[in-house]
């Protein structure tokens, strides 16, 4: 009931759709019934009364019942589809949006190919039980109630002895509703594995062929493909045993109507076209009844698609705005990092009594060994994470009593996987400028400016279509130093007082390093920068090197006065020098 409680509400917009589809379907149910009329008084009044008036006026109502019928029809299905696919699209916005707000800390822990199932197959499913359950509930549910009030006006003992076998029907409906809703619910989990499965194979392809493991991938697919499609099968067998059951159930009361009501019609106790009437109601009862099986297969498979959705509108952000967050004032002075500690398994931790500040228009290095929590650190300042313990605190304001806008408007990011949209050059370099209401656009001429601070403008001219070219997904049209340009450009024009730079040069040959170093050497002027470096040659010109080891600060200093103590980072220079 709590999900069809939680479906009401989006359903609740479209209800005066859902009533003039109601409607159509009574007038659908109305005149299907009213062709079963039609077979007595063919019969009674002008077949055996040899009624030619009556014949001529019964050829021209048929053909109006029938134009009537699918009037109704077609109304019914294009309501019952608007009312389904208005839902869904509402549900798959809501569903983006949520995404949208989530932490980073869901995204860690959830593939992209499941979710993609989430927003694309489990919504289509939905979709489709939507515009088929109520047709066949009112629609059905309304012809067989009014078809059982004809047979019951023909010959109520009649039609008592048929409704015998109605409860014996709803027996295997609803066990074989039981097992559908349980294999609908596998269906749509490994169906999201199979999403994760393609995406992987997809995104993945370039490592693939590089090991010559193409084999490989095709049997790992094979295999989730194998096991969505058995318990596809199990579904299948469920959903189509259904109509059998009925029909045979059906045929078996007929057969008695026939035998017992025939003898009834020779011995003259009933009129033949009273009698043809009402095995016509009875058969055609049994329609609605055998399609009910359906519908409920559609139920189950709904249900499990709501309770995916709703499971993953559920989930909470880990990093939310306090009620009341203020607005953070231009930055001005310094950012604190205070006793900071940090994990994603509490048996884990990332980082540990992390304390040091970071003065207005300062250059501050983090290096250290792979996996020793640098990142993380600078992951916190913008809060895509929030700590366990500790606080930072930017202008002497804790960052969690900040609106996060506010705060990320003043933080500028470039990383060393570069994430661009499959969108133009324009439309990547100008995404993280906010521009006020009522200010005019970005000009063509603050863009090039940002390009050329970033060595970009040269080759951008030089792409097909300029700052109109599409770069393709994640910038694949482009080289890694084209890219990482771009993603420079892109923070120049945000023109942020802060600047996190996450080991921006370290994938790159040593011409695009050159020209991505000199953008940056030009986008640091007058900011204040965390810079994550894996080259060390990089960051000589810091103002202070802090020098992270298994989440601890255990150097800080200058580049020369680090080399002259002997630690850590002279070890992790000469390691590079000598290479």
């Amino acid at each position: 009931m709590t999900l069809y409680k939680r479906f009401f509400f989006y359903l609740k917009p479209y209800m005066p759709r859902m009533i003039q589809g109601s409607v159509c379907m009574a007038c659908v149910a109305l005149l299907t019934t009213a062709t079963v009329w039609l077979i007595r008084t063919v019969v009674d009044e002008v077949l055996i009364a040899k009624d030619l008036h009556k014949l001529f006026l019964i050829a021209g109502v048929i053909p109006l019942i029938y134009l009537l019928k699918g009037i109704f029809s077609y109304l019914q299905n294009y309501l019952l589809n608007y009312i389904s696919q208005s839902i869904v699209r509402d549900m798959r916005f809501e569903l983006y949006q949520h995404l949208q707000n989530l932490s980073l800390e869901f995204y860690h822990k959830n593939s992209t190919g499941r979710l993609m199932s989430r927003l694309t197959n489990d919504t289509t499913q939905l979709q489709q039980s939507i515009g088929y359950v109520p047709v066949q509930i009112i629609r059905d549910g309304l012809t067989l109630l009014f078809l059982l009030a004809t047979v019951f006006y023909l010959n109520w003992r009649f039609a008592l002895i048929t409704l015998l076998l109605f409860p014996l029907s709803a027996i295997p409906v609803a066990l074989l509703g039981t097992k559908m809703r349980r294999t609908g619910r596998q269906i749509q989990s490994l169906m999201a594995d199979l999403f994760m499965r393609i995406q992987e194979g997809i995104t993945g392809n370039v490592i693939t062929k590089i090991f010559c493991q193409e084999e490989k991938e095709i049997e790992r697919f094979q295999k989730e493909n194998m096991n969505y499609y058995g318990t596809l099968m199990r579904w299948v067998r469920a959903d189509v045993l259904g109509a059998p059951v009925m029909e045979f159930l059906g045929s078996v009361a007929a057969v008695f109507l026939l035998w017992y009501g025939g003898k009834e019609v020779i011995a003259g106790a009933w009129s033949t076209g009273s009698f043809f009437s009402f095995l016509g109601a009875s058969i055609s009862a049994y329609k609605p009844v055998k399609e009910f099986t359906g519908v409920n297969a559609r139920i189950q498979q709904g249900l499990s698609c709501l309770e995916r959705v709703f499971e993953l509108l559920d989930e909470k952000p880990t990093v939310t705005e306090k009620k009341g967050a203020r607005d953070l004032p231009p930055f001005s002075k310094d950012i604190q990092y205070k006793n900071l500690g940090f994990f994603y398994e509490p048996a884990q931790p990332v980082l540990k009594g992390i304390h040091f500040n970071v003065r207005a228009g300062e250059i501050v290095a983090i290096v250290g060994p792979s996996g020793s929590g640098k990142t993380t650190l600078t992951q916190l300042l913008p809060r895509l994470f929030d700590p366990q313990e500790g606080s930072i605190l930017i202008d002497g304001q804790d960052v969690r009593d900040i609106s996060l806008k506010s705060l990320r408007s003043q933080i500028g990011v470039v990383t060393q996987e570069t994430i661009l949209f499959n969108e133009t050059v324009r439309y990547n370099l100008t995404y993280g400028k906010v521009v006020a209401q009522g200010s005019p656009p970005i000009s063509q001429s603050e863009i090039e400016a940002a390009a050329k601070i970033a060595n970009a403008h040269s080759f951008i001219l030089e792409l097909p279509n300029g700052y109109d070219t599409v770069v393709g997904e994640k910038g694949v049209r482009l080289s890694g130093g084209q890219r990482q340009r771009l993603a420079i450009a892109r923070a120049v024009l945000k023109n942020p007082p802060i600047l996190i730079l996450d080991e921006a040069t370290s994938s790159l040959d040593s011409e695009s390093e050159r020209l991505v170093q000199e953008a940056l050497e030009r986008l640091m002027q007058s900011r204040t920068v965390l810079v994550v470096a894996h080259r060390l040659s990089t960051i000589r010109k810091a103002d202070r090197i802090l020098v992270l080891e298994n989440g601890r600060i255990i150097e800080e200093g200058q580049h020369d006065s680090l080399l002259e103590k002997s630690g850590l980072y002279k070890k992790l220079y000469e390691t590079q020098v000598t290479l």
